[in-house]
């Protein structure tokens, strides 16, 4: 990957509809991340180092303008007003501030709409905390119109380095700002529309010609290839073969934000030993947990639909933005073996990831922008059907520092649109950090369910531990004193070897 990533001007579809939904709590699209560093940064340092980045990872400077009438895509354009002072903000913690105050405070921030107007990201420097190993907090904000998990992890590469020294600031020069309304875009659209309306008439024909040569050609392949397509996107789209849990209903707009970390060479070791990867681990580890608290609250259940993003980048992209599908499994909760969960996980992921219509929802985005307010929201409660979302982003390998203070945890929180849970996973200098975000009214006591999510994973790491412990070696009676017989049968024995 560059240095630079690379974005592109137009707002696309998928974006579009996820910033129509910062309206509403219940819909909203930001995610946020906590990182806890082990001395305050200087804040003029912290400054230098984001208008650094912002010059690299343009979004940072770029806000949305929208056409006053929708016949040409919203433009992302570099903000002529921008001003990193409002992006920027620092904060003194009441003393004696611990992680859980930081977690409240950065609940509410997460829950707060953005202002569309300006470039969709905050960051705020909270000074004063009392946490082992960490006396000040940053709060990272940023709209998933801006860019998804992974080109996010691009942007953590130009904030951070790997030594307290930071790195060397490159001359880079601003953008250029641009002075774009909503009449010139929409006369710029009107303008394009007209000069390329009879070539694009003229291609879209040939296109069809040349369909239907291919289907002349090869009707059996063609219809083949339309009819998987069509199943696939009917089971994407369609009802899931496990209903949403009654105990997760609710929808309200409280939130709750809490964290759990552990060594990652646990979870390696515990996919090893499981014949597994560690994302089939992390997810069988949320259907253990789950299964805990429904038990607990007297409401068993045997399975509910989780989804997860896949990652639709190639090696060596340097895109930001976003680039991703979403997956869908029944997550079973009636599976107390970790080991025949995460088969059974294990296979429904594959079968999920190979769906050859994964990625019909950016698909039909283009038709979906165009739906009343009324209708999205339809489309949202049918979204709510699902109860549980799941991410897990790779980290960083190595130590971090942002303006010379050591990152000694990062915690990332993912959105939560219309849907009880959302976890995030990240790895980040050997160790995993997850992020619960919940909706209140549909997980009613988050420390149970973090508690029944932290007895999950200990109970696999121990399972993992019986698979892989070493039997402890027979003790031999010397064979000097063993008598003469005794010793015959069991050189006799031990000639037979085994097969």
């Amino acid at each position: 990957m560059t240095d630079h990533p690379t974005f592109k001007d137009d707002v696309d579809a998928l974006e579009l509809l996820m910033l129509r939904g910062e309206g509403s709590v219940k819909t909203r699209s930001a995610m946020l991340s906590v990182l806890l560093l082990e001395t305050a940064p200087d804040f003029t340092e912290l400054r230098a180092t984001f208008d650094q980045a912002s010059r690299q990872f343009i979004r940072l400077r770029q806000h949305v303008v929208m056409p006053a009438i929708g016949i040409t895509p919203p433009k992302w354009v570099v903000d002529p007003d921008f001003d990193l002072n409002y992006h920027l903000r620092r904060l003194s913690a009441p003393a004696p501030a611990r992680l859980r105050d930081v977690l409240d405070s950065a609940s509410q921030i997460l829950a707060a709409p953005m202002d569309l107007d300006r470039p969709l990201w905050e960051v705020y420097l909270i000074e004063g905390l009392q946490e082992p190993g960490a006396n000040a907090a940053l709060l990272m904000k940023m709209h998933h119109a801006v860019s998804d998990g992974m080109g996010g992890l691009l942007l953590l590469k130009l904030l951070f380095s790997t030594t307290p020294d930071g790195k060397p600031q490159a001359d880079i020069p601003p953008p250029i700002p641009q002075d774009l309304d909503p009449l010139t875009l929409t006369r710029r659209g009107l303008n394009r529309a007209i000069t390329h309306a009879l070539p694009t008439v003229g291609n879209t024909l040939k296109r069809g010609v040349s369909f239907g040569k291919g289907v002349l050609r090869n009707p059996s392949e063609s219809l083949n290839t339309l009819r998987e397509q069509w199943q696939s996107s009917k089971r994407i789209l369609g009802p899931s073969d496990s209903t949403p849990s009654p105990l997760l209903m609710r929808r309200s707009f409280g939130r709750h934000l809490d964290v759990l970390d552990f060594p990652l060479a646990d979870i390696r070791r515990c996919a090893k030993a499981l014949n597994a990867t560690v994302n089939d681990v992390y997810i069988a580890a949320i259907a253990g947990a789950m299964q805990r608290y429904h038990q607990a609250l007297n409401s068993p259940h045997d399975a509910i639909p989780l989804a997860m993003p896949v990652s639709l980048r190639t090696d060596g992209n340097s895109g930001g933005g976003n680039q991703f599908a979403a997956a869908r499994i029944n997550l079973p909760l009636n599976e107390g073996d970790p080991k025949q969960r995460i088969a059974a996980i294990h296979e429904q992921t594959l079968k999920a990831i190979a769906e050859p219509a994964i990625n019909i929802v950016n698909r039909m985005a283009p038709l979906l922008v165009h739906l009343p307010n009324a209708a999205l929201q339809e489309l949202g409660e049918m979204a709510s059907q699902i109860d549980v979302q799941a991410s897990n982003v790779p980290g960083l390998r190595e130590s971090a520092y942002i303006a010379g203070s050591k990152i000694n945890k990062m915690y990332p929180f993912g959105p939560l649109p219309g849907i009880p849970l959302m976890l995030v996973m990240m790895s980040h200098d050997g160790v995993c950090y997850i992020g619960s975000h919940c909706d209140t009214a549909a997980i009613r006591d988050p420390q149970l369910w973090m508690q029944c999510l932290q007895e999950e994973f200990s109970a696999m790491f121990t399972a993992e531990a019986k698979v892989t412990k070493p039997r402890a070696p027979r003790k031999k009676t010397p064979t000097a004193k063993r008598p003469a017989r005794a010793k015959a049968a069991a050189q006799s024995k031990a000639g037979k070897g085994s097969l």
